[in-house]
């Protein structure tokens, strides 16, 4: 198949995809914006994604589902690409750890103590770190998660300091699903990931009517919550799956009206919105991000911003909400 008729075409570069990690990022800003003023419970009930599809998805899931559909094509490339699996955790531990401890240590030593209600002094600071627990900290920092106490806010309706980046322990964990599947002899088998990505799928299927693995909010203080992880792993394989059969889905948009239709009819009218979007919605995705027609290919020309976004948003949000609660409508 001649390459401009495939969605994925065998030359990925320019393409859309950093304004929309860019957008997805401001979507979860804006997601946020309404449990850190609200609370979670209100949340569910005022923010517009969660109106509109009747409690199913928050524009910040979906964006965050779409995060991982991303991750999937552009990692399986990064992994097919590398020297060697050791070149390969490099490169990942680099673009993930270092942004993400800078981030995790500004919230837990600046954030945190602005909002602890702790008087700003250095008797006050020094209260503050002692009323830390630093190793189940130091714990969730190495380990991916946002930060372990909730105490940072209190009397307001939110009280965590960084909770967007509990999803970045779960891309890790789909990162390291690669060097798996090569040491089981199944990365260069297309089939496998299909299988994979199935057996996720009908996992989550099962989750979400109740069969196995019933929702708790129990979290491991080194794993997170595990119920996340067939959801997650399942948006990322079916990136793994369009980038790794790319030679055969073709680009049509007659595909992408239907995918369109697919996913708003599962948003708004059927709840059945995470059956529908790891393939409507990726299809989509990429229907929009490998579009010559759409002139976004330098967007990311001074840097990409939507991992930063992502780390520092929710920190500055809930210092906003702590410093003008009063002042905001």
């Amino acid at each position: 198949m001649m390459s401009s008729h495939l969605l994925i075409p065998k030359k990925i570069f320019p393409n859309n995809l950093d304004i929309i990690r860019f957008s997805l990022a401001t979507s979860v800003i804006f997601c946020h914006s309404f449990a850190i003023y609200l609370g979670y419970d209100k949340f569910k009930i005022t923010e517009p994604f969660m109106i509109w599809s009747h409690q199913q998805i928050s524009i910040g899931t979906m964006a965050v589902n779409l995060f991982f559909v991303i991750s999937g094509c552009l990692i399986l490339k990064s992994f097919s690409s590398s020297k060697t699996t050791i070149d390969y955790l490099q490169k990942r531990v680099l673009r993930i750890y270092p942004g993400f401890i800078v981030a995790i240590l500004a919230s837990l030593i600046f954030a945190g103590f602005w909002g602890s209600g702790n008087p700003y002094t250095w008797d006050g600071y020094f209260n503050y770190l002692n009323n830390l627990n630093l190793i189940k900290e130091f714990i969730h920092l190495t380990t991916l998660q946002s930060p372990y106490q909730r105490v940072f806010f209190i009397g307001f309706p939110e009280p965590g300091l960084n909770d967007s980046v509990w999803t970045i322990q779960f891309e890790f964990v789909c990162y390291l699903l690669l060097p798996l599947f090569a040491l089981l002899v199944f990365i260069k088998k297309k089939w496998f990931f299909l299988i994979a990505f199935s057996i996720a799928y009908l996992i989550v299927l099962l989750q979400l009517n109740g069969f196995i693995f019933p929702y708790s909010d129990k979290k491991h203080l080194f794993f997170g919550n595990p119920y996340f992880h067939p959801k997650f792993i399942m948006y990322f394989l079916a990136g793994a799956c369009f980038y790794n059969y790319r030679n055969y889905v073709p680009r049509y948009n007659i595909l992408a009206v239907l995918s369109f239709i697919a996913v708003i009819i599962s948003f708004a009218f059927i709840k059945c919105i995470d059956q529908v979007l790891p393939i409507a919605g990726s299809y989509l995705l990429f229907h929009f991000a490998f579009n010559q027609k759409i002139p976004f290919g330098n967007f990311a020309k001074y840097g990409d911003f939507s991992y930063g976004l992502y780390l520092y948003a929710w920190p500055i949000q809930a210092l906003v909400n702590y410093f003008f609660y009063s002042h905001i409508g």
